[in-house]
């Protein structure tokens, strides 16, 4: 994939001929060169960037958007905003919207997280997590863990992640404790965790977990593997797709078609993804 052209300082004195030429030239290239602008739920972001960086396409131009939502990334298609949409959950058909097209790409889960100071609990109970996440347990020793205070940093009711955490363990009606720390951005909390002594909190499976200190504990003894996604022991897990408009311009439908090709699907494998077959 060709990068973003730089701002080329010329040295030397050119003849005005020769500026205009070059000018000339360089307008034909960064004409010839198409941009897809994707945007959408920044959980999804990592899935799609392997396939970018996989992507070998000179007259392509990839651009990540800010990230939002699944809700923002539907709208964003929508409105003409972006080429292809972020989703972090499985849309029906009838959640599609009837002038847009949805593929679902990969499998990921979620994981609870712990500060490295959390030693001596590798295991959370569902009743465990919602004395956390209600107040009722509030020290780590209560949990076989040390003697401090468990420091809750929370996400938002309306992300696709908190939902599913409350399908499965927390349930609809738990009201979290008022002590828990909220973050707008779910990808906030990995370093916030890694950060903060004590701290606790969910967010989606990636790579970058291998980048920083962090403990991830089982929870009802189930480690959050590839395995127990694929043989649903592991429930937390939610599908990673893109949105598009059936419109799309040829050079988003030619990502699109890496997307779901061979050899896209490999590069997932390869980073531990559970592949979802297009059809």
């Amino acid at each position: 994939m060709k990068l973003k052209n730089l701002l080329i300082a010329f040295m030397g004195i050119l003849t005005v001929g020769t500026v205009t030429s070059c000018t000339g030239n360089s307008d034909r290239q960064e004409s010839s060169q198409e941009e897809i602008k994707i945007g959408g739920s920044s959980e999804g972001y990592p899935i799609i960037e392997i396939l970018v960086d996989a992507y070998e396409n000179d007259s392509i131009e990839i651009t990540f958007m800010p990230s939002s939502q699944s809700s923002g990334g539907i709208r964003g298609v929508q409105d003409g905003l972006i080429n292809i949409g972020v989703i972090s959950k499985q849309l029906t058909a009838a959640e599609t919207p009837e002038n847009l097209k949805y593929i679902p790409i990969a499998k990921n889960c979620l994981v609870l997280i712990t500060n490295e100071n959390v030693k001596g609990v590798s295991n959370l109970s569902t009743g465990e997590i919602q004395g956390i996440y209600n107040g009722t347990i509030s020290n780590w020793k209560e949990l076989g863990g040390p003697d401090a205070k468990i420091v809750l940093l929370d996400i938002p009711e309306d992300e696709t992640e908190k939902q599913i955490f409350r399908e499965h363990h927390l349930g609809e009606n738990l009201q979290v404790v008022s002590t828990a720390i909220l973050f707008q951005e779910v990808h906030h909390i990995l370093e916030a965790v890694a950060t903060t002594p004590y701290s606790i909190g969910i967010m989606s499976n990636s790579e970058k977990l291998k980048e920083l200190t962090i403990n991830i504990p089982s929870i009802n003894n189930i480690v959050p593997n590839k395995t127990n996604i694929q043989n649903r022991k592991y429930k937390m897990s939610q599908t990673i797709g893109i949105i598009f408009s059936p419109q799309a311009t040829s050079g988003t439908q030619e990502f699109i078609d890496f997307v779901v090709s061979r050899e896209a699907k490999e590069k997932l494998e390869l980073a531990n993804y559970i592949v979802v077959d297009k059809n």
